[in-house]
């Protein structure tokens, strides 16, 4: 049988509930590196791992397949993210993996500590890592580190940010520059941005 019809098979056996027989047909191809059969069975493992932390082994070994194969290592804050929400709520271990790529060089992971810094409530602590993923060259954590400083009150920084980016064209950060002037009685009522 070719890995087409072995990936369907296998497939089809999952969403017909009858897992382990499913695995049968997609580890082979997963651990051969079939990107599909991987995705299969990180993402059923990692859901069932949500309830269930005897799956968590099983999904993290995926996920971490997953990364492997994709040939980017950005997607293990994927995983990190996926830890967070299993049953045994693996923060603090999801944490450090995303810090250390974070500290390596991963803009992405930079900006997703932001995110859970944010999230937290520990508004400092979320703009030093959005300031980090902006210099690691994450598109949009200026964005988010702009939220932070108007949270915080700190609306002078958060305007030099948002005109440096209006200026540059970015409509985004046209329309918060306008809802922030406006707020602070400098500016008209905004309209939604054209995007």
């Amino acid at each position: 049988m070719d890995s087409t019809a072995q990936y369907q098979r296998g497939s089809e056996l999952l969403r017909q509930g009858r897992r382990e027989e499913a695995k049968r047909w997609l580890v082979p191809l997963a651990e051969a590196g079939h990107p599909e059969a991987v995705r299969e069975l990180a993402w059923t493992a990692s859901g069932l791992a949500y309830t269930d932390p005897g799956y968590e082994a099983e999904a993290e070994h995926w996920l971490r397949r997953e990364a492997e194969v994709r040939r980017d290592p950005d997607w293990l804050v994927t995983l990190a993210q996926e830890m967070r929400r299993w049953a045994s709520g693996r923060v603090a271990e999801a944490e450090d993996l995303v810090a250390g790529m974070a500290r390596s060089g991963s803009a992405r992971a930079a900006g997703q500590l932001g995110y859970w810094r944010r999230r937290d409530g520990a508004l400092e602590a979320a703009m030093d890592w959005y300031r980090l993923a902006i210099e690691l060259g994450h598109r949009f954590a200026w964005r988010d580190l702009g939220w932070c400083l108007v949270a915080l009150g700190r609306h002078a920084e958060a305007e030099a940010l948002y005109r440096s980016h209006a200026e540059a064209g970015d409509v985004v950060a046209q329309h918060e520059l306008t809802v922030l002037l406006h707020a602070r009685g400098r500016g008209p009522a905004p309209r939604r941005p054209q995007l």
